[in-house]
Order: C-alpha cells, then sequence, then structure tokens
C-alpha cells in the first residue's frame, strides 16, 4: 500500500528554517514568519507536507489529550494529532517526529495553527537533545535565565522586573527549548508562547534555571541533585503517550539537572527584588545558601477558610480514611500553605520571621511542635 506520510504531489515551493536543533522543511501553509533562523545549508530533519484527505481514527483505542489537541497511535502508520478547536484539523506523524503530514478542512482558511504544530514539533525536541521548559526566560549580561515553578506563583512577574530592573530582555514568556549541549545548554526562543505571545529568535548560553516561590526576604538557595531533577521532571514537556520519547525527554531532564545550576529563589516581585536576587547570583555567589531537605503536605488534604477557622479537609480516598477535621490557628494555616510545595524547615522558619512579629528561637520551637503534630496526623511527606 501507498505511505500514508508521503505527498500527494510534489510541492512546488519550500521553505528551510531552523529551531533549537531541528531543520524544518515545508510548503507556504506553515507560518515562516514565526522562524526566523533560516539555514538552508542543512539538511532538514523534519519534512512537513500536504494531505488532500483527512485521516480515520474511527475503531482506535486509546486517546491522549494535551492542550486541547488529542493524540491517537495509528498502528502502522505514526501517531495523529488533532486539534479540538480547529475544526478537524489533523497532522499525521511518524514515530520519530520526523515526518508530518498535514490535513486541513477546506472550511479552515489561512496557515497551520502553531497549538498544532507545537506538540509534534517539541516531541522532535526530544530526539534531538532538547528540552521544552515551563519556564519564563531572559537574557542578561549575555546570559539566559529561566523562571519556572507553579502555574500562577509569578514567573512571568518576576520576569519582567528584571527587564525592568535590570535591562533584561526576554527570550521566551513560556516553554523555552533548552538544546543540551557537551559544554553546556543553550536556550533558544520558540514561535508559540503563553499568554505572553513573545516570539523572539535567538540563541543565549543558559546561565541557572531559577524556582520562584513568594517571599518577603530575598534570598537563593541550591537544590540538591534529585531536587533539580525531581522540578524538572515537573515542569518539563514529556509526552507520556509516547513510552520511548517520554523516557528520552526523562533523560534529557535528568541530564540538564547535571550540568546546569538549579536553584530555589525566594523573593518578591519588585524591581528591588530583581536586583537583590541578580547581586546574590552573579556579584555574591557565595551567598548562595546550601541545599536542605524538602517537606511538603501529602496529596489528598487542603485547606478551607470558614467564618474565622482554618480547617485541613481530606479530599478523594482520604475522605474515608480521615476521622473528621483539624482545625489550625492562623499560624498553622500560613505554615500548612507554605508546605503545599515542597520546602525545608529552614525556609518555613524564614517565612514565618517575615511574616509573623515573633523571635526566633520561640518561633522554631512552635515550628518543631507543629511539624510534629502534622507527622502524628500523617499529613506530612518529607
Amino acid at each position: 500500500g501507498s505511505d500514508p506520510l508521503l505527498p500527494d504531489m510534489q510541492q512546488n515551493s519550500s521553505m528551510r528554517f531552523s529551531l533549537a536543533a531541528i531543520v524544518i522543511e515545508s510548503g507556504p501553509f506553515v507560518p515562516a514568519e514565526r522562524f526566523l533562523s533560516f539555514k538552508n545549508g542543512k539538511n532538514a530533519n523534519v519534512q512537513i507536507t500536504l494531505s488532500s484527505t483527512p485521516f480515520r481514527h474511527e475503531g482506535v483505542g486509546e486517546r491522549h489529550c494535551a492542550d486541547g489537541i488529542s493524540v491517537y497511535f495509528l498502528p502502522g502508520k505514526g501517531w495523529l494529532f488533532e486539534e479540538h478547536a480547529n475544526y478537524g484539523a489533523q497532522l499525521l506523524v511518524s514515530a520519530d517526529y520526523g515526518r508530518l503530514r498535514l490535513h486541513q478542512p477546506a472550511t479552515v482558511p489561512g496557515e497551520i495553527s502553531m497549538r498544532l504544530l507545537r506538540l509534534p514539533l517539541e516531541c522532535r525536541f526530544v530526539h534531538e537533545g532538547v528540552l521544552s521548559l515551563h519556564a519564563a526566560c531572559v537574557e542578561v549580561g549575555g546570559r539566559a535565565v529561566c523562571f519556572t515553578g507553579d502555574s500562577g506563583i509569578g514567573k512571568s512577574t518576576r520576569a519582567k522586573a528584571w527587564a525592568e530592573a535590570l535591562g533584561a530582555e526576554f527570550i521566551s514568556g513560556d516553554r523555552p527549548a533548552i538544546r543540551l549541549e557537551a559544554d553546556g545548554c543553550t536556550t533558544c526562543g520558540v514561535p508559540w508562547d503563553g499568554k505572553e505571545q513573545i516570539f523572539r529568535d535567538t540563541e543565549v548560553p543558559l546561565r541557572c534555571i531559577l524556582e520562584v516561590r513568594r517571599a518577603h526576604v530575598n534570598y537563593v538557595r541550591k537544590l540538591s541533585a534529585g531536587q533539580a531533577r525531581n522540578l524538572l521532571v515537573q515542569q518539563s514537556f514529556i509526552p507520556m503517550w509516547d513510552t520511548d520519547a517520554a523516557a528520552l525527554a526523562l533523560a534529557n531532564a535528568r541530564r540538564l539537572s547535571r550540568i546546569t545550576p538549579i536553584y530555589r529563589m525566594f523573593c518578591g516581585s519588585t524591581e528591588e527584588d530583581a536586583r537583590a536576587i541578580y547581586d546574590i547570583l552573579v556579584r555574591h555567589p557565595e551567598r548562595i545558601e546550601e541545599e536542605k531537605n524538602d517537606m511538603k503536605i501529602r496529596n489528598g488534604f487542603t485547606l478551607r477558610s470558614v467564618v474565622d477557622e482554618y480547617m485541613v479537609m481530606p479530599t478523594g480516598d482520604n475522605i474515608a480514611k480521615f476521622d473528621g477535621t483539624i482545625v489550625l490557628n492562623e499560624v498553622s494555616a500560613f505554615v500548612f500553605k507554605q508546605l503545599e510545595s515542597t520546602v525545608s524547615q529552614d525556609d518555613l522558619l524564614t517565612a514565618m520571621l517575615a511574616e509573623f512579629d515573633v523571635d526566633e528561637q520561640t518561633a522554631a520551637k512552635d515550628l518543631d511542635k507543629l511539624l510534629d503534630r502534622f507527622r502524628e496526623l500523617n499529613l506530612l511527606e518529607e
């Protein structure tokens, strides 16, 4: 039978451009203005062609969903990506994500959407030693700094503060590509983005990755190898529908954790805070604090504020196992909120001293008692 990934007809006009470690060859249906690094001297390792007929997935079993895209495995053909919001636009992709066939219904005018194109290209990154990181990324002093962390923690806000205070320039507001190299890493701008909509075509050596934590005091703590690896696994793009590619992505994350400085940054969101953190990282690295063991509240518990009380409520399977609720005072509730993300006991104490008018000796004693109580209730994971 015919190869479903071969084009219906020879393309008359093709373009070639690069992105991180891949070189793409396609027709004019790809928005070339998003890919400004033209390198015609290189052979393409990704080819995008058109299909005049749709790809069928009826009868195919498991479906995975990611960012509004359904992903199906078609035996003997490859991966099928289908965009929910784009009236049936499809990409049939080879197993190594090197050949992409686009079918876009006639009712959908214009170019392929970047959301549909992004997923298979990020999968191809995995095969080329490139990691796609959930981060806001800026260039300052000729080096890149990535701000990563949980959604809503303030990655973009910190990056903007660096831009305003230090003259840093955005590389990407979200999902920069980090190319792993023999002598370090290079951060690459990408033609897709989140709410920031920043498409800067540049490649800059990576200085470090900062995990963002909100705090009233400014300091930086080194992460252990295990903490750095866990952070990157949580914040990197990993195609879980493809076990082979997922294994490569995890290996890339582990390698990045070994060759790049990764820190936990405690700070506010002002220009003054940005200057303070930059001063520690660049001018006074001896002030970077040593790694500490982490702890956090176990999954399956949440904090609720009811009238003037704070209550710890079990969720999911814990509802049947847990007897009642736990009532916390203001200080205990503050510590619980801090523990919803991994944090060391030293950093908990620092946060308490910054938040409440209490001496260090009293705060340390109260924190020890509270953590022991959380352990007795099996709330704490260390």
